[in-house]
């Protein structure tokens, strides 16, 4: 299902991405090999109508990960999910300063698509 111009709305109060995980994060190619990234997230409240999801991000503009071992992989404390100039914008360690694309923003993807896998 196509959620590019409306992840925002769906990812709000008890189906919000705070305080879920990140199970798996996959780097594919698609049919006409481009870059995809699909991000599986568990770990939703009892309250929300999911359990386990995919993020498939499609038409990939920029990534940027960071991992390092000294860290727990992942526990989505912050994020930020932004619709701008028909793009999808999400980070998982954002700038909580601004409510926009931020160049201190960490752990993004920026593409043209997002379907959510149920």
């Amino acid at each position: 299902m196509d959620i590019t111009n409306t992840a925002k709305e769906i990812f709000i109060n008890d189906d919000s991405l705070i305080s879920t995980s990140i199970e798996e994060i996959k780097f594919n190619k698609d049919e006409h090999g481009e870059t995809q990234i699909q991000i599986t997230i568990s770990g939703f409240s009892k309250k929300s109508k999911f359990s386990k999801i995919g993020l498939l991000f499609n038409n990939i503009v920029e990534f940027n990960f960071y991992y390092n071992s000294d860290y727990i992989f992942y526990n989505i404390e912050a994020y930020k999910l932004i619709y701008f100039d028909n793009q999808i914008y999400l980070s998982l360690d954002p700038d909580e300063s601004t409510d926009d694309k931020s160049e201190n923003d960490s752990d993004f993807i920026l593409a043209k698509r997002l379907e959510l896998l149920l």
